[in-house]
């Protein structure tokens, strides 16, 4: 069995001799260190510096950043590699355990003041402390403060067996289950949000699903944010040809909609259950893949219509029409989003003060755009009358 991968990031120089503590005591414990300065750091010939720290960033297990007065060499982004280092594991839900020395919280409060003092006698950039107060205030992670090598060590110690813990008794509750076959469709966070049960976890989960599900799209998403169109298979220059091609996919584009509303108003319903019963989360699951594939679909819609050639004269109803489930699309995209956040607040303020009532409202909501529609008729009404002017 392989062994767990720490990869250890920081700036290499001004740490160099907690770096090497860190490498034996990662050692020692039977993990594997990541460190870009030993001969034992894979890399890819083909790729540049940055590239080969992300790729062992992703292969990693468990990443531990190390902040110090450098912030390091800065990259094309603005953000040194130490910076996106922490950005991808962060990304990729990789477990991240933050360590900053400590004169730098210390002064952390000075540099907020008076940001444009002179720091040069504890950083090299005031960049480290913009990276600092990212990390706590933004990020609101956890972090731990440092002196010297064996603080971190004796930290990780205690952190590493924490994690082990956490992740036996996960093991432990999987293991107990009788897992469905649609587990083996589902992400790493939806699967624990099952796992841990925790308040409120199946609308969380459903949220997450959707959300996983929907980003299968995300290529479909951008074409339309940047109206990227397909190649034209279709042209079409006569009014009444237009009006037949108009009435046709203005019907799909309702259907799909309409199948949207299904969805939500009646299969959702059906699969939340009865208030203090279960779920059903194969339901649940097949609700959201189902959502999403709708989304998907739609939007193909619209590029196809915005990629149809038409006369110069109705380009602006092709372009009315194209964009006619643009509101839709934006909602079901934003909806995970939105529900994870007012059900943790929800959570959060119940438990605040258990004898209040607190009421969460993330419903997912299906509506066309009145405007457009408006627009629409008002383009159609330009057809049907050049299509009566041509039979007169």
């Amino acid at each position: 069995m392989a062994q767990p991968k720490v990869f250890v990031s920081s700036t290499c120089y001004d740490l160099s001799q907690v770096r090497a503590d860190l490498n034996d005591f990662i050692s020692q414990i039977g993990y594997l260190p990541v460190l870009s300065e030993y001969s034992s750091f894979p890399i890819d010939p083909d790729n540049d510096t940055l590239e080969n720290c992300l790729q062992n960033v992703q292969s990693c297990d468990i990443f531990i950043l190390i902040l110090g007065g450098r912030y390091g060499y800065i990259t094309d982004s603005g953000k040194s590699i130490t910076n996106t280092e922490y950005l991808y594991a962060k990304q990729n839900g990789i477990p991240v355990y933050v360590f900053i020395y400590k004169p730098l919280i210390n002064i952390l409060p000075v540099w907020k003041d008076n940001k444009n003092g002179n720091f040069n006698n504890v950083v090299d950039s005031v960049k480290v402390f913009e990276f600092l107060e990212e990390i706590r205030e933004k990020n609101l992670k956890w972090c731990f403060e440092f002196e010297k090598a064996q603080d971190i060590v004796h930290t990780l110690r205690i952190q590493l067996s924490h994690l082990t813990k956490s992740n036996l008794d996960l093991r432990k509750k999987y293991r107990m289950l009788d897992t469905p076959n649609f587990y083996k469709h589902l992400s790493a966070k939806a699967l624990d949000i099952i796992l841990k049960k925790e308040q409120l976890w199946e609308p969380l989960f459903f949220a997450q699903v959707l959300k996983d599900e929907l980003e299968k799209f995300e290529d479909l998403k951008l074409d339309l944010e940047y109206r990227i169109t397909t190649s034209c298979n279709s042209a079409i220059l006569n009014p009444e040809a237009l009006s037949n091609w108009i009435q046709i996919n203005f019907e799909i584009i309702l259907n799909l909609i309409a199948s949207l509303t299904n969805l939500v108003n009646n299969a959702l319903q059906k699969y939340w259950g009865e208030p203090n019963q279960p779920s059903d989360l194969k339901g649940l699951y097949y609700v959201a893949s189902s959502i999403a594939r709708m989304y998907g679909e739609i939007a193909k819609w619209s590029i196809m219509v915005k990629s149809t050639k038409v006369h110069e004269d109705y380009k602006n109803l092709k372009e009315v029409l194209s964009d006619f489930p643009a509101v839709t699309l934006n909602q079901i995209w934003e909806y995970p989003d939105f529900a994870s956040q007012e059900i943790k607040q929800g959570i959060q303020k119940y438990n605040s003060d258990p004898t209040q009532k607190v009421e969460i409202k993330a419903t997912l909501v299906i509506s066309a755009n009145d405007e457009s529609v408006e627009k629409f008729n008002e383009e159609l009404n330009k057809i049907e009358s050049a299509i009566y002017r041509n039979r007169a």
